[in-house]
């Protein structure tokens, strides 16, 4: 039976992983093997996550805003970044409310988290995402730190 985690959550995790299978059930690193991260819920229903490629490359210009296209387009591509606020309706399902994100298109969608708890682990999936032209289901691991 499902329980429950809304309360177990609140903290800070550690990115472990974030992966998908491909065809041959084989674990793909959606950002490499050593992608790094944080999420974070808060007790007043706040949530953040950061998620990003490890040696990303850095612009050739000091300025945020001096990036080439090349290197604005590598950017937004090794970083993934939103926040907003969240619910658990269901044991187990963990809604959050986008108020603002690296990809504008999730801004005012609720994005639906699958939950469980082993240990100090978070293991969070999402529903079958659209992403790479198919249809895959993320299986992202944190750690309680």
């Amino acid at each position: 039976m499902k329980e429950y985690i809304k309360e177990k959550i609140i903290g800070t995790w550690k990115l472990v992983s974030w992966v998908y299978h491909n065809d041959a059930g084989d674990p793909i690193h959606y950002f490499g093997e050593h992608a790094s991260g944080l999420l974070m819920y808060d007790n007043n229903g706040y949530m953040n996550a950061q998620l990003m490629k490890a040696q990303r490359t850095p612009f050739s210009s000091d300025s945020i805003s001096g990036g080439t296209s090349f290197e604005t387009y590598n950017a937004f591509h090794s970083y993934l970044a939103y926040f907003g606020r969240y619910y658990e309706d269901e044991p187990g399902e963990v809604v959050h409310i986008v108020e603002g994100s690296l990809f504008p298109n999730w801004v005012g969608n609720k994005e639906t988290r699958y939950g469980k708890i082993e240990n100090d682990l978070l293991i969070l999936s999402t529903p079958p995402i659209t992403a790479k032209d198919q249809k895959i289901v993320f299986y992202i691991t944190w750690r309680r730190i």
